[in-house]
């Protein structure tokens, strides 16, 4: 069975970045960062900003995630 993989958010500091990533893999969310390295390569504000993707089915647990750590506004 295949999963639909939906953007929970744009993050553009990596600090924030991880401690996000922390979060949603210490509640078993499935998710993935896309871009994660290319800001490095390209750092153009906006532009290749690294972009957390989880399965559809975790989005509301995700975003509950977000909610905690007041992210989410």
């Amino acid at each position: 069975m295949l999963c639909r993989m939906v953007e929970l958010m744009i993050v553009s500091d990596q600090v924030l970045l991880q401690v996000i990533c922390d979060a949603l893999a210490s509640r078993s969310i499935c998710f993935r960062v896309e871009n994660s390295g290319m800001q490095a390569l390209m750092p153009l504000p906006g532009v290749m900003d690294a972009r957390i993707v989880v399965d559809e089915d975790d989005l509301a647990a995700a975003e509950k995630i977000l909610d905690d750590l007041e992210l989410n506004g």
